[in-house]
């Protein structure tokens, strides 16, 4: 209870101005074990306070909110082959909007956790470790040797340096003068040199003048004799035209005369046809669908002509001429999108004619019709009932999930949610940094690259880290609200809740997700009756981890009851917290209690079950 009185105390003080460490020591007398000591100018307006150890580079770092060193940042060597604190590396660093004052220690053999008890002693604050025998030392004191030392060694080396810079100076004197009298001989060879040069030019150009002159009067002789030339030419071509046929008979179109191409695409779920007339198309000129299911495009043509049948597809029969222009006429019952992109005439519609996957494409031309197959051949799905037989009812085995899902083309915007991040050429943080982006500028997204999104911004193509980046649907409270400010001082506006730019076909898709639970909660329900508190960690354990999705999602299940499961996502709420963090092998907690801030890493199980 003292322990958490005092943690209470240090982390309750709301700091009016930073708090200042004056030194810091270490205490390793008499029977007690080893502590470190870190003195503050005064008992009031304490600051927060971290411990993090670091196993693969035997680190343990300290962290103060808001306060400063009054020895200075920087890198203090202490004691090499101490078992305890070897060397200090001292920097801020900001987080979250609080600047943090970190301790970088590389430690010994007796430091492995970063469970160290703490205490308060008026002024000193106290990190406790759990060994003795080590040796006593305070750094203003270890240190003001050595800055003796290498303050002699400053002036020492100053004399040296006066002493080399007066030796140096006497030597530039010298060549200076010496520079200057061979740069009057250069010049008096030089003046020599262009008079020469100057002469040698003059004879060059009377020379080039007087051959180009004749090479005016060559070229006039042979454009003079060339025009004759394609006179006579010309006339014989002339008389030779008048004796042939007016005109060549031509081979017959394959399609109505007034029209380009025509094409089919099948696959995917979509069908599309795309007309492409003589004149380019205009989307004023195209008529909605009648209840005869006719689209009349108002455009001069033959004015009558016969009805040309499509051969391929559910969405278009024909196409035919008359006197109020081009027709197409539809099956009967189809009512799809109609586009005109780049003079082209295109209707889409969803399919349902095919169930295989690949692509069909049929294609109509003046020269002949073409027809491609990319289907696949339809492969059979396993049937539930088959696996139910073998499943084991008690079993506690995972059973790997299936997820199924249909992407759509459409052009969403992201936000920086960092406070600053890198725009990479390359999806890599070695890779040339084209610009930095801030919070609040708007990324036009286009790929997925690992952990890196294939990004525009303005006319520049590159990578930023995944999640620096979020869609505006995927903002929490605190972002959104710190966006509209960040907008209001820019000048610009959210588009909250507008659907985003995309395809004009976005209801022809939908977006399917399948998971097999086989027995289990499945964890993407919403849990009804859930506690306010959120998820207490401490009675859960995790089973799994979905990385490829847009967003990683974490998934426990609890230590008592393995049927119930839940799934978590980045800054999701759980008991005394939230999310911090989520790898590929590891969810990282940030728990906030009794008003001290500490982290909490949990593992996936290995194939022994036991923690990796």
């Amino acid at each position: 209870m003292k322990c958490k009185f005092l943690l209470m105390l240090l982390s309750s003080a709301v700091a009016l101005q930073a708090a200042l460490i004056k030194d810091v020591r270490l205490d390793c007398g008499g029977a007690k074990n080893c502590q470190m000591v870190f003195q503050f100018t005064s008992d009031k307006d304490l600051p927060t306070f971290f411990q993090k150890y670091d196993e693969a580079s035997k680190k343990l770092t300290v962290g103060f909110s808001e306060s400063d060193f009054a020895l200075g940042v920087g890198d203090y060597d202490v004691d090499k082959s101490s078992p305890f604190v070897r060397s200090m590396k001292v920097f801020k660093e900001p987080y979250r909007g609080m600047n943090f004052l970190k301790i970088e220690m590389l430690v010994g053999s007796s430091i492995t956790t970063d469970k160290n008890a703490i205490a308060l002693e008026k002024a000193n604050f106290l990190l406790k470790f759990g060994a003795k025998n080590g040796k006593s030392w305070v750094l203003s004191k270890l240190f003001a040797s050595k800055k003796a030392a290498a303050e002699k060694a400053a002036r020492e080396e100053e004399k040296r340096l006066a002493a080399e810079r007066k030796a140096a100076e006497k030597q530039a004197l010298l060549d200076r003068k010496a520079a200057e009298k061979q740069a009057l001989l250069d010049k008096k060879a030089a003046e020599k040199q262009a008079a020469i040069d100057r002469k040698i030019a003059e004879q060059e150009r009377k020379a080039a003048e007087k051959a180009a002159r004749e090479e005016e009067k060559r070229l006039a002789a042979e454009r003079k004799a060339a025009e004759k030339q394609a006179l006579l030419e010309r006339k014989a071509a002339e008389k030779a035209l008048q004796g042939q046929v007016a005109s060549a008979p031509t081979s017959a179109s394959a399609l109505l005369s007034g029209i380009k191409e025509m094409t089919v695409l099948i696959g995917s779920g979509m069908e599309q046809f795309r007309l492409v007339a003589d004149k380019p198309l205009s989307i004023d000129k195209v008529s909605n669908v009648s209840g005869a299911f006719i689209i009349t495009v108002s455009i001069n043509g033959p004015g009558k002509s016969p009805v040309f049948k499509v051969s391929a597809g559910s969405l278009v029969k024909s196409v035919y001429w008359d006197a109020n222009g081009l027709n197409i006429q539809l099956s009967v019952g189809a009512k799809p999108v109609i586009l005109v992109q780049e003079g082209a005439l295109i209707l889409q519609t969803s399919e349902n004619a095919v169930r295989r996957d690949g692509f069909v494409f049929w294609g109509a031309r003046p020269d002949g019709i073409f027809v491609r197959d990319w289907m696949k051949t339809p492969e059979r799905a396993p049937e539930f009932s088959e696996f139910v037989k073998s499943y084991e009812k008690d079993s506690k085995k995972l059973v790997s999930s299936t997820q199924t899902f249909h992407l759509r083309p459409v052009v969403r915007e992201l936000i920086v949610v960092a406070d600053e991040t890198e725009f990479y050429a390359a999806p890599s943080e070695k890779a040339q940094v084209m610009q930095r982006v801030v919070f609040g500028d708007r990324l036009v997204n286009m790929d997925l690259n690992g952990l890196y999104r294939k990004v525009q911004v303005g006319n520049k193509i590159g990578y930023v880290n995944r999640r620096a980046v979020s869609f505006s649907d995927e903002l929490s409270a605190v972002q959104m609200e710190r966006l509209k400010k960040v907008d209001q001082e820019r000048g610009e506006k959210l588009t909250q809740g507008m659907k985003p730019a995309g395809s004009a076909l976005d209801e022809l898709y939908e977006d399917r997700v399948t998971y097999s639970s086989f027995g289990r909660r499945d964890p993407f329900v919403e849990i009804k009756g859930l506690v306010e508190e959120g998820i207490n960690i401490d009675q859960v354990e995790l089973v799994g981890i979905i990385w490829e999705a847009e967003e990683p999602v974490a998934i426990l299940v609890e230590t008592k009851n393995p049927s119930v499961s839940y799934t978590l996502k980045e800054g999701d709420k759980i008991m005394n917290g939230k999310v911090l963090k989520i790898t590929q092998t590891d969810v990282l907690f940030l728990i906030q209690e009794f008003g001290v801030s500490r982290r909490y890493s949990m593992g996936l199980p290995d194939k022994f079950g036991g923690q990796k």
